[in-house]
This record gives structure tokens, C-alpha cells and sequence, in this order.
């Protein structure tokens, strides 16, 4: 009885081993797995091509779980901080063994640039033009009519011929429907709708009020207003400069340019900025004192394009521009005008930054800290947008967007999408580099 019992208890405290040993197993395998997805998640959040500065000290996070090795055995990762440039494919891997993620490492040239920060007034004709509305026509017959509407138009559809006869702005289209060949004729009228060409046909009616032809449409051909430059390159004059595109009020479509340009602005008055009452810089600008650059593209992150040759100042100091990695929490400065055409530095704290692996226009939340410019302004009002955000002694990012219910804070863009929608010239590297 004893023996057995003692076998027995033996048995029971091998089996206890065996149990503990798996679930300690059971464990440690929980745990790679663990390691593993959560390995597998951050790397997939990583983006696939990673932009270095060249003579920076930088040393990529290897660890544990990450490691990079570079497809050219003789350039070693950690030593980056030398004279190359250019791009070298690698792989992501987990543990240093698992193969993840194809990336690319860009090693670009230190570009630098002019911060600005100068009130600028910005003058656009759009590519044909915008509807952006349809309304109803009462004809002679005193009936309520919408020709628009029936023939298919939208707003944000952008009308660029009728009968084949380009169309520049509105007069066009006042001038070719009351022809006497169309009058009261169905026309034909190119479009183009979301990018995509069109055809629509449309017969005007005359209306009771004036006795002209219309089609039931509200158009815009042309836009202007006020932003601030971000900074320009002054070897090519190449400039970047509001942060965010111009889109039309009523409709929201980004207009696309076909003729543009900057000129030199005055700032003659402020409306300061209130919880749920943006506020405005009113500026001066007109053609006489001369074209001060030409726009050739309105993009979601801004307005860019080359400054006239004979306006560039070549003496500006210059400026790195930093990577977006680089941004950090923390005191910061703005460039901007609300004064006569004097450039004046305020104070501002970067509360937040958004790490992303592609370009938008809200990369950070900003706030006004300046004594001053909060009591001269209210906080951020429309026309800063585009004042340069400074920080360690680079521009991080231009002012995009106020927040409606507090004025004090607004976001921003990293300087780096900026510079990525130019065209700086390929000797400073960027594009160059990575392969664009």
C-alpha cells in the first residue's frame, strides 16, 4: 500500500513537471507569436521607402525585433553619414532572419532653402470653367425651367468647349449660346468631371427677365486672395507657399490652374481671429508693381511655382530643410506678415505631430503662444497659411489650417511634402534621389 502510494504520489509529481514544463511552453510560444504579430504589425506600418540626409549622423534602429540590411553588401547602414547619396534597396527583417518588407533608403542631398514668411497675393485662372451651382430660368412662356439639370451637369464639372469653341470665361459662354446659329439650339458642351472628359448636350432657354439664352448654371472662371510664401530656392527661384491647395468656396474641387501668378502684398488691416469666427488678413496687392512669380501648380499641398528673376533676394540666408523624422514636440517659431510688408518672428509650440508615410496637410497641431501675435491677430486667421514653422535652426512646416473653436491652435504640414512638389533643380539632390 505503501509503495503504491508512494508510486502514486511519485506519478502525480512527474505529471505536475510534465504539466508546468508544457504550460511554460505554452507561454514562451504565446509569447513569440505575440512578438511575432506585433513584429509583423509595426513593420507594416513602416513605410516602404525611408528618406536620410546625407552627413547627418544617423543610425537606424536596429534591434531585437527590427533589423535592415542594405541588398549592397559594401555600404554599411550605420555608416550613412558620409559623402553618399543616393538610393539602396533593403529588406526588413524580423529577428534579423524573417524577411518582412522591401524598402528603399533614400540618401538625399541638404537642401536649403529661403524661409519666407512674406504676404503674397495670389491670382488664379482656372482651366476652363467651374460650375458651382444650377439654378432654375423662368422662360417667356413663364415657365420655371433648369436646362443644366436636365442635361446632366454637376457641380465641380469644369466646362472647357461649346460647339467646339474654347472656353476662357464666362463671356464665352453668354457670347455662343445667344449666337444667332444657337439660339434656341441643343449644343454640345465638353466637360470634364472628376478628371474624366465628357460630353453633355443642352438646349438654352430664353428667359422672361432679359430675354437672353441661359442654361441654369452658376460659374466661376477666376479666383485671388491672400497667403504667405513658405520659402522659394533662390538658384532656380523655384517657391512653395500657402501648404494647402485652393479650392473653389461653394464646390470644394481644387482648381486647376491654368494661368497664375503671385504678387507682392500689403497687409492693411486684421480681423482677429474668435471661437467659431475665423479671422482674416486683408491685404493690398495689384498688377502694377509687377508680377512677383508665375503659379504651375495648385496642388492639395499648396500653390508652387518660380519666382521672376529680377525679384529674387540672393543675399537670404539660407535654410536646411528637415526631414519629417526630424520634427519634434516642443517650442517652435513662425514666419509671418501682419504688418505692413515686414516679415516678423512669433513664438508657437508644436503640441502634436501625426507620423505619416504619406503626404497631407495636417501633419501637426500647432499653438500661438506669441503675447503679441495672439493680441494683434486673436491666434491663426486665414492668409498665414503658408508662414514657415522653424525649428533648431530648420524649417519643419508651414501653417496650414485653424481650428474653428480655437483659434489659438491650427495645424501644419511637414516642409518635406512641400519640397517633394517641386521642381528644385536635380543638383540639390532630391528628386534625383529618389527617383522621381
Amino acid at each position: 500500500m505503501k509503495g503504491g502510494f508512494f508510486w502514486g504520489n511519485r506519478r502525480v509529481k512527474l505529471l505536475q513537471i510534465f504539466n508546468i514544463k508544457i504550460r511554460w511552453k505554452s507561454i514562451i510560444s504565446f509569447f513569440i507569436l505575440c512578438l511575432i504579430l506585433t513584429g509583423f504589425s509595426l513593420i507594416s506600418n513602416l513605410p516602404t521607402e525611408i528618406n536620410l540626409i546625407q552627413g547627418e549622423n544617423h543610425k537606424f534602429a536596429n534591434n531585437l525585433l527590427f533589423n535592415l540590411s542594405l541588398e549592397n553588401n559594401k555600404i554599411n547602414i550605420d555608416a550613412l553619414d558620409s559623402n553618399f547619396t543616393g538610393s539602396i534597396k533593403g529588406k526588413l527583417k524580423l529577428f534579423g532572419l524573417l524577411p518582412m518588407k522591401n524598402v528603399i533608403v533614400n540618401v538625399i542631398s541638404d537642401v536649403q532653402v529661403v524661409p519666407s514668411g512674406e504676404s503674397i497675393g495670389v491670382k488664379i485662372e482656372s482651366k476652363g470653367i467651374l460650375v458651382v451651382g444650377l439654378s432654375t430660368i423662368t422662360d417667356i412662356n413663364g415657365k420655371k425651367v433648369s436646362p443644366a439639370a436636365d442635361g446632366g451637369f454637376s457641380v465641380g464639372d469644369k466646362i472647357l468647349k461649346i460647339n467646339d469653341e474654347n472656353i476662357e470665361n464666362e463671356r464665352d459662354i453668354i457670347e455662343i449660346i445667344n449666337d444667332k446659329e444657337n439660339k434656341g439650339q441643343k449644343l454640345k458642351v465638353s466637360i470634364e468631371r472628376k478628371g474624366k472628359p465628357l460630353e453633355l448636350a443642352i438646349r438654352p432657354v430664353q428667359s422672361n427677365e432679359d430675354k437672353l439664352y441661359k442654361m441654369g448654371l452658376w460659374v466661376r472662371d477666376n479666383i485671388a486672395g491672400v497667403g504667405t510664401m513658405t520659402f522659394y530656392e533662390p538658384s532656380s527661384g523655384e517657391f512653395g507657399a500657402l501648404g494647402h491647395g485652393i479650392t473653389d468656396m461653394d464646390s470644394g474641387v481644387l482648381i486647376d490652374i491654368d494661368k497664375g501668378k503671385i504678387l507682392k502684398s500689403k497687409v492693411i488691416s486684421i480681423q482677429r481671429a474668435k471661437k467659431a469666427a475665423p479671422g482674416e488678413i486683408v491685404g493690398l496687392f495689384t498688377d502694377s508693381n509687377g508680377i512677383y512669380g508665375v503659379i504651375d501648380k495648385n496642388s492639395a499641398f499648396g500653390i508652387y511655382g518660380v519666382l521672376e528673376k529680377n525679384r529674387i533676394n540672393k543675399k537670404a540666408a539660407l535654410m536646411p530643410i528637415a526631414l519629417s523624422t526630424h520634427v519634434k514636440e516642443g517650442p517652435a517659431k513662425i514666419l509671418t506678415t501682419i504688418e505692413d510688408n515686414r516679415v516678423e518672428e512669433f513664438d508657437i509650440e508644436i503640441q502634436k505631430i501625426f507620423r505619416q508615410n504619406n503626404a497631407d496637410s495636417k501633419s501637426m497641431i500647432i499653438m500661438v503662444t506669441d503675447k503679441r501675435l495672439i493680441e494683434k491677430t486673436g491666434g491663426i486667421v486665414q492668409g498665414m497659411s503658408g508662414s514657415p514653422i522653424i525649428q533648431d535652426g530648420k524649417l519643419v512646416g508651414a501653417v496650414t489650417h485653424v481650428l474653428i473653436n480655437d483659434p489659438f491652435r491650427g495645424y501644419g504640414i511637414f516642409a518635406e511634402w512641400m519640397l517633394n512638389e517641386t521642381n528644385i533643380d536635380t543638383s540639390y539632390g532630391y528628386k534625383t534621389v529618389v527617383g522621381q
